[in-house]
């Protein structure tokens, strides 16, 4: 990832690539997430970063995507 990316197209290119890195898409990640019932952000990204070993980035940009949905 180029870090002079703004932040928009930073978190373009994450979507774009989180099934190769994570073997998942964001929905799948979401629906994953609120089966959970978590209600913190940092409740997520801890949980994650622990049970998947995913990078900080890719947990806080699901984390975000899946607490701004319904």
């Amino acid at each position: 990832v180029d870090l002079g990316m703004d932040p928009l197209s930073m978190e373009k290119a994450m979507l774009r690539n989180m099934f190769e890195k994570t073997g998942k898409n964001i929905d799948d990640w979401i629906a994953l997430v609120k089966a959970k019932n978590f209600s913190k952000h940092g409740e997520i990204v801890n949980y994650l970063k622990s049970d998947f070993s995913l990078t900080h980035g890719y947990a806080n940009l699901i984390a975000r995507k899946a607490l701004s949905t319904n």
